[in-house]
C-alpha cells in the first residue's frame, strides 16, 4: 500500500511540474469531430425492380454516413493526428411504397500524418457494427457480421478521399465485399490554437 501511495505522489509531482513548465503549450490538443460523406462500391446485396420498368441495385459498400468522434493532436510530434469516430451509414431504395434499407454503424480509428497544415494522409482500421438489410416485407431481412479492415484517407483541409476494405458475412457463412471508395467532409471543434 505504501508503494502505491509513493507512486501516486510521484505521478502527481511529475504531472504538476510538467503542467507548470508547459503552461503555454499543452502536450495534447483534444477536439470533437463531426464527419459525413458518401461511399460507393461493394458486392450487390439486392436488386429492386420498380413498376415503371426501372431498377436499382443496392451494394454492400454504398451509402451516406454521419459520424461523431474525437481528434487528438500532439505538441511534440506536430505532424501526428489521431481521429476516432462512431457513426451511422444508411442506404435506401427509391421505392415510394417500401422502406427497404441497409444500415450499419461504422467504428473507425485512424492515425494521420500531416504533410503540411492543409494536407493529411491517414491509414487506420474500421469495422461496421450490426450491418443489416431491412426488407420491409418485400424481401427477407438479413443480418450480417463485419470484418475489421483498413481504411485509407487522403485529405485536404475539410475534404478527403477515402478507401475502405472490409467484408460482411451472412449467418450461413457466405462472404460479400463491403469495400468502398468515397468522399468525406469533416470539422473539428472548438477550433482554438
Amino acid at each position: 500500500m505504501k508503494r502505491i501511495a509513493n507512486v501516486l505522489v510521484l505521478i502527481l509531482v511529475f504531472t504538476f511540474k510538467n503542467a507548470m513548465a508547459q503552461e503555454t503549450e499543452r502536450p495534447l490538443k483534444a477536439q470533437f469531430l463531426l464527419e459525413g460523406g458518401f461511399e460507393f462500391g461493394g458486392d450487390e446485396v439486392l436488386q429492386v425492380f420498380f413498376t415503371n420498368g426501372g431498377s436499382q441495385t443496392m451494394r454492400a459498400g454504398q451509402g451516406g454516413y454521419i459520424a461523431l468522434g474525437g481528434q487528438l493532436q500532439f505538441a511534440r510530434i506536430k505532424q501526428l493526428m489521431v481521429r476516432a469516430s462512431l457513426g451511422i451509414k444508411y442506404n435506401t431504395t427509391a421505392a415510394d411504397n417500401a422502406d427497404i434499407r441497409l444500415t450499419r454503424l461504422p467504428v473507425t480509428i485512424t492515425p494521420f500524418w500531416k504533410i503540411n497544415d492543409d494536407f493529411r494522409l491517414g491509414v487506420g482500421v474500421t469495422t461496421h457494427i450490426n450491418p443489416s438489410l431491412h426488407g420491409d416485407g418485400f424481401v427477407p431481412d438479413v443480418a450480417f457480421t463485419s470484418t475489421t479492415g483498413p481504411r485509407f484517407e487522403f485529405g485536404y483541409r475539410w475534404i478527403a478521399l477515402t478507401y475502405t476494405a472490409i467484408s460482411y458475412k451472412t449467418v450461413s457463412g457466405a462472404s460479400i465485399s463491403a469495400s468502398s471508395i468515397g468522399i468525406s467532409l469533416s470539422y473539428a471543434f472548438p477550433n482554438k490554437k
